[in-house]
């Protein structure tokens, strides 16, 4: 079982970084985890595209971002980390990796419709490569707090297991669980230069794959929960999505290649995590052998 044992969340005092704080609050309050505010300001140096910033600019800078952490901690409220670096991406992986933070939570980007996610390249950054899951809220998620509603997407890699590992322990006892696989779509018949390939036979192929996928995931729900097996039809990403409607968080696992223990974005986390209608978290490749 995947728990979540410290979660940062960057807070730059931007429009989402609320709604960030408030998935955050909720995952470390289910999980038993520690909170960590972070902020990161520029380097106080100039580089080739960039002039210095004056040492007194740079020193209220630095200021107004802890103060603005502060406020939101509150007293006797999570801990907050200053970082410094040319890119807040890279600074916030720096907070991760030195504090042992495994979820970094991040705001949805200025350009997100309300009640939709859409990664900025800040989450997009920190979906390549680093060791820490990522989860990004809809824009407003602060108005409407709750973490009841859960489903995760399910098509039988290690990852896709772990992910639903992560989703039976977010969820509240009682709560019913979705399970949801996507077929491909496929037309009955398709000719090309004169020869017809039986596509009805590979699309039924694939609902029974998608069916074997939901019976693997079922038994990793505990008893405290219940289940929902959702099998959609289509493009994986555009049903994913629709089916984040009505959901407060979506779970998917890592692109399944790549370095272990690491969150990469595959085709079609890409996608999703650029049209859901609830949080998405994204949680990295595991070197755990099948069982």
């Amino acid at each position: 079982m995947a728990t979540f044992k410290r979660v940062l969340v960057g807070h730059d005092g931007g429009e989402h970084a609320d709604d960030a704080l408030a998935l955050a609050r909720l995952v470390a309050e289910r999980t038993g985890a520690e909170l960590v505010l972070a902020s990161v300001v520029p380097n106080p140096v100039g580089g080739s595209f960039a002039p210095a910033l004056p040492a007194d600019g740079h020193t209220e800078l630095v200021a107004k971002a802890r103060a603005c952490l502060e406020g939101v901690a509150g007293e006797g409220g999570p801990a907050i980390e200053l970082e410094q670096s040319s890119s807040a991406a890279h600074g916030l992986q720096s907070v991760a990796d030195r504090i042992g933070a495994d979820l970094v939570v991040i705001g949805s980007s200025s350009r997100a419709k309300p009640g939709h996610v859409r990664a900025g390249r800040k989450a997009r950054q920190l979906m390549s490569g680093g060791a820490s899951a990522v989860a990004v809220p809809p824009a407003g998620f602060r108005d409407r707090p709750e973490l009841a509603r859960i489903g995760v997407g399910i098509d039988g890699s290690r990852e896709s297991k772990l992910a639903t590992e992560v989703a039976t322990e977010l969820a509240p006892d009682g709560a019913v669980l979705k399970l949801i696989a996507v077929a491909a779509g496929y037309a009955d018949e398709w000719g090309r230069w004169g020869v017809t390939y039986p596509l009805a036979e590979m699309a039924e192929a694939t609902r029974e794959a998608a069916e074997n996928y939901l019976d693997e995931a079922e038994p990793i729900v505990p008893e405290r929960l219940g289940t929902e097996r959702v099998l959609l039809e289509g493009t994986a990403p555009i049903r994913l999505a629709e089916a984040s409607e009505g959901l407060d968080l979506l779970c998917l696992g890592s692109r399944g290649y790549g370095p272990v223990r690491r969150v990469l974005l595959g085709s079609v986390s890409s996608d999703v995590v650029n049209h859901a209608a609830s949080a998405v978290m994204v949680v990295p490749r595991t070197d755990r052998d099948e069982d």
